[in-house]
């Protein structure tokens, strides 16, 4: 299957992080945008259609019912949403990360983007 290219959203509070997961996903032929939290993530999907959302954030703020995730879907209902998995330990992030349409391992490398991104293709189309 021929690699199609996407715009990525890219939201990690770690700025070298982020450039980092910037480069990799350029370097796929994929367009990204990154976001430092929340805010910035949900002030970008206002202006623009990504076809899918990478987080690493996705629990539900403190004193919300709503996870960030559900957050994101009500914004860019069309977006695919893929959380990064980060080691340790995962209880806290479990349920968020049930909300999720795919998920990968982190460290990131093209192989286990390339999966995720294999999946979006497969259910939310081209």
């Amino acid at each position: 299957m021929a690699i199609q290219r996407k715009t990525i959203l890219v939201i990690h509070p770690a700025p070298r992080d982020q450039a980092d997961i910037r480069r990799l996903l350029a370097t796929m032929g994929h367009i990204a945008v990154t976001a430092a939290g929340r805010r910035a993530a949900l002030k970008a999907l206002g202006t623009v259609r990504f076809d899918v959302i990478l987080t690493s954030v996705g629990a539900a703020p403190p004193g919300s019912e709503r996870s960030f995730v559900q957050e994101l879907r009500a914004v860019a209902p069309g977006s695919a949403v893929v959380g990064i998995r980060t080691p340790g330990p995962g209880a806290a992030n479990e349920a968020w990360m049930g909300e999720c349409d795919a998920t990968v391992q982190a460290p990131l490398s093209s192989s286990r983007v390339q999966w995720a991104l294999d999946f979006e293709l497969r259910y939310f189309g081209s």
